[in-house]
Formats: C-alpha cells, sequence, structure tokens
C-alpha cells in the first residue's frame, strides 16, 4: 500500500507528460495544410492605418477545412470566404457585406519522405454583396501546397493563382496572386509561435500597386471546449512593408480554428 501512494507522484507526471504531448502533437497538426482534418478556422481582421477610410476596415474570414483519406492520395477541400465592413469615406457612407468565395482543392499522395505537396485547381466566384468588397468576376486557375514538418518546426506554403474569365463586363480583368507562407515552433502544452503572411499580387494593376508583402507574426494555444472539443486560438500584428496605395498600412488578426474531426 506504502509503494503504491508513493508511485502515484510518478503515474500523475507521466499522465501529464502524456496529455501535453497529445496536445502538442494536435497543435503541430493544425499547423499543416494537409492535415487529415475537418476543422473550421475563424480569422478576424482588423485594418489600420487604411489612408482611403475614417477608422479601421474588419472582416471575418471564414476558411473550412475537410480533408478526405483515400487509399493512396488526400483529398484536402480549402474555402475562404468573408464578411467585412468598411468604414465611411469623405464621399461614401460605410459598407458591410460579404466577399468573393475562394474554393480550392488539392491532391496530395500519401506516401511521402520529408516535403509533403499537393496540387489542385482553385476557383473564384463573384458573390460579394457590393463591388467594394469583389471583382465581379468568375475566376480559375491552380493550387500548390508544399509542406515540411519535424516534431518542433512546420514550414509550409500555400500559392494560388487565378485568372478572370467571366463575370461583369464592366469590371476590370482580374489576375491574382496569393502566397501563405507560414513559420512555426511548437514550445509545448499546446503553444505555438508562428508567422504566417498573406502576400497577394494583382498584375493587372499598375506598377508599383501590384503587391501587398506582410511581416509580423505571433502565437497559437492548443485548448479544449468543455474538455474535448479542441479549439485553437491566437493572435498575431502585421505591418506591410510593400502595399499599394489604397491598402491599410498593418493588420492585427484574431484566429481561432475549431475542430471537428481530428
Amino acid at each position: 500500500m506504502k509503494n503504491s501512494i508513493l508511485l502515484l507522484p510518478f503515474i500523475f507526471i507521466l499522465f501529464i507528460q502524456k496529455s501535453f504531448a497529445q496536445k502538442d502533437e494536435l497543435a503541430a497538426k493544425l499547423q499543416n495544410p494537409l492535415a487529415n482534418i475537418v476543422a473550421l478556422p475563424i480569422q478576424h481582421n482588423i485594418g489600420v492605418g487604411s489612408p482611403n477610410y475614417n477608422g479601421s476596415t474588419y472582416s471575418m474570414s471564414l476558411q473550412p477545412i475537410i480533408a478526405n483519406e483515400h487509399k493512396h492520395f488526400n483529398l484536402v477541400h480549402r474555402g475562404v470566404f468573408a464578411m467585412s465592413y468598411l468604414p465611411p469615406t469623405h464621399e461614401k457612407e460605410s459598407i458591410v457585406g460579404v466577399s468573393d468565395l475562394n474554393y480550392s482543392f488539392f491532391l496530395s499522395p500519401k506516401k511521402v519522405k520529408k516535403l509533403a505537396w499537393g496540387i489542385g485547381p482553385s476557383i473564384d466566384i463573384p458573390t460579394a454583396s457590393n463591388e467594394m468588397l469583389g471583382t465581379g468576376k468568375w475566376g480559375a486557375g491552380a493550387a500548390v501546397v508544399m509542406v515540411y514538418q519535424t516534431p518542433k518546426w512546420t514550414f509550409d506554403m500555400v500559392v494560388r493563382q487565378t485568372f478572370s474569365f467571366g463575370g461583369d463586363s464592366q469590371r476590370d480583368d482580374v489576375q491574382n496572386f496569393v502566397c501563405q507562407a507560414l513559420a512555426a515552433y511548437g514550445i509545448g502544452n499546446g503553444w505555438v509561435i508562428n508567422t504566417f503572411p498573406t502576400i497577394t499580387a494583382n498584375w493587372s494593376a499598375e506598377k508599383g500597386q501590384q503587391w501587398t508583402v506582410p511581416l509580423g507574426g505571433g502565437f497559437n494555444k492548443l485548448v479544449f471546449l468543455g474538455g474535448k472539443i479542441p479549439m485553437n486560438i491566437g493572435a498575431q500584428y502585421y505591418h506591410n512593408v510593400v502595399r499599394p496605395d489604397h491598402v491599410a498600412k498593418g493588420e492585427f488578426r484574431l484566429i481561432t480554428t475549431i475542430v471537428l474531426r481530428k
């Protein structure tokens, strides 16, 4: 009996270590865009220092991820859809509405060595409720993702390029490039330090007005709602070191990712 009591602290420590290891494993999995999960990332973006608006811009971006495992490959569906607020200008009132929708899916081989990858089509759908919130154009192109991951580090890149092919004939044609590059380091107990800037280019814009390049980063923490439902929460800040004249100087980003299947 005495020996059993003496063993209790060691059993407790082993239990805690196992729990932390499982939490860190899931936290790392959530940094991987090709992971076999079903999740709903919700991203709140607050643009500060916007030259054309009397106040900060805001958007809530829904980015669902649905991964399906097949015999020789994984199929990962990803969507991006936002609800946005634009503050008033000197000439126009404020605008609240929904943005265009982007849908991509990736075919990714199951047997890989250190570098995982996926490729597939990307489609832009003109669902915006106001012309200031979208392009008015249908677009199509390709998307590529690459992932390198160790127990602590994750490096990945999601790149997509779309070209407009239809829609409102009165609106300008669009050639959109988007690159999301991530570097993340797990520091334990579900904590992750990362940088995940969204670099964009509009090739149809005038020279000097094409690129938006942010620099910054922040952290994520994996928690469990009700002790059962995993949810990743995080905060980041990015400063746009290269930007068109109409784009905000910086952006605060708050992220919550609800894991529906791990």
